[in-house]
């Protein structure tokens, strides 16, 4: 089920691993920095105490998710 060609020990020193690696790297570090906070503090921690920047935070986080599924990944493997 998983594309051995993308997610294999061979393929993670490749041109296109290393810009995968380092796109969602930065990608995540971004959207941290710009949520004033990781997914699980906004998901687990923000939720339970009501906030309603986290429960706005989750869904764009899940709604992140979902795009890239069907829509980037689908792109990327084809590459």
């Amino acid at each position: 089920m998983i594309p051995a060609d993308l997610f294999s020990w061979g393929s993670l020193l490749t041109l296109r691993g290393i810009l995968l690696i380092a796109g969602g790297g930065f990608l995540v570090g971004f959207g941290t920095r710009y949520a004033d906070g990781c997914t699980s503090g906004h998901s687990i921690h923000g939720i339970a105490t009501f906030q309603r920047a986290s429960v706005i935070a989750t869904i764009c986080f899940f709604l992140g998710g979902l795009i890239s599924t069907y829509l980037l990944l689908p792109f990327i493997l084809k590459l």
